[in-house]
């Protein structure tokens, strides 16, 4: 995450100093970028969902989590009622 907030201050620097020029362009073009570096650093997230942390499955619903936590942590083991409502990958 670090290297991709950084990446523009340093692709602008980089560009006005190599290029040195008086033109505008470059700056805009520095600008339009980073909302392109947003997009590919929060594609991969899953927003709002809920993640059971003894067997890692993801569920919409905080309800389902706690039943799934609840039951794999008492029975080490999955329960296929509680696991059909998870979402599939």
């Amino acid at each position: 995450m670090a290297i991709c907030c950084l990446a523009p201050i340093v692709l602008f620097v980089d560009v006005l100093s190599f290029f040195k020029a008086s033109s505008d362009y470059w700056i805009w073009l520095i600008i339009l970028l980073c909302p392109l570096m947003h997009i590919l650093m929060m594609r991969g997230h899953k927003q709002g969902l809920y993640q059971c942390p003894e067997c890692k499955l993801l569920y919409k619903e905080k309800e389902w989590v706690e039943k799934c936590r609840a039951w794999c942590k008492e029975h080490k083991s999955c329960n296929l009622e509680i696991t059909k409502h998870a979402i599939k990958k």
